[in-house]
């Protein structure tokens, strides 16, 4: 059990996703945090779909989001594959989605609602 916590909180910056609640206020919380999940969702189905037209900036997109909500692992597979962008090589759209579905995972018992628009995001 220990592990797996250790593992959840280096996925998740729950230090930066608390910063974030507290400057835009518990009752706007989960609205914000809704829309940069369904943001996510929909650009990873739009990468899975054509991976070949994954660019440097759509990782670059998809960090940013991470970062603000402190989706640690997420933002590092997002940085790997922005980097192969920029490098010429075929990026890991795969990776960067199982990261982004381990991410929701490790958010959805502080969550549970933004986990549910995950699942259904994911679906999609």
């Amino acid at each position: 059990m220990k592990a797996q916590l250790e593992e959840t909180t280096a996925m998740i910056d729950r230090h930066r996703l608390n910063a974030l609640r507290e400057d835009i206020g518990e009752e706007d919380f989960a609205d914000v945090v809704c829309l940069f999940i369904g943001e996510i969702g929909e650009k990873l189905t739009q990468l899975q779909a054509a991976p070949q037209g994954a660019t440097a900036d759509d990782f670059h997109f998809l960090r940013g989001s991470a970062v603000n909500l402190g989706l640690t692992a997420f933002a590092e597979a997002c940085t790997g594959a922005e980097g192969a962008c920029r490098a010429g090589q075929p990026p890991d759209v795969a990776g960067v989605a199982r990261a982004f579905a381990a991410a929701m995972a490790a958010l959805a018992p502080d969550l549970p609602d933004v986990a549910a628009l995950a699942d259904f995001a994911s679906a999609a």
